[in-house]
């Protein structure tokens, strides 16, 4: 059978990874004495282009992409639970006063990686 055959055979719900992720977040949950736990989920191609749409720069893009993709127990950042605990209009706001830079940074190489972008994702084939 063919690899194109096989392709043609695959349920299509296999070919999109769905797939949700926890990470433990170390310094809150030292904090919290408990674990601190954050979902994520890989972006779809829509998702992608619409954050680099509204996105004004690369930080702005690290942001809307951890709004989009991660939540804690089922709740975005966005959420109202978060925004009025933190006293802001908005989820942004909310990822930089309860993450650090680097724990942001991390999330969204996290989010990246889920979404299929990475060095190692296509490799040349020799003959």
């Amino acid at each position: 059978m063919s690899i194109l055959d096989k392709l043609l055979e695959t349920d299509l719900k296999k070919l999109q990874n769905k797939e949700k992720k926890i990470y433990e977040v170390k310094r809150l949950s030292e904090i919290m004495g408990e674990p601190f736990l954050v979902t994520c989920k890989p972006l779809g191609h829509e998702q992608v282009m619409h954050l680099s749409e509204i996105s004004k720069d690369d930080r702005d893009m690290r942001l809307n992409s951890i709004l989009e993709s991660c939540e804690v127990e089922g709740k975005s950042f966005s959420n109202d639970v978060f925004t009025s605990k933190f006293g802001t209009p908005s989820g942004k706001e909310v990822v930089e006063k309860l993450f650090q830079p680097g724990e942001v940074a991390e999330l969204y190489r996290i989010i990246n990686k889920m979404s299929g972008y990475g060095s190692n994702v296509v490799e040349e084939v020799k003959n």
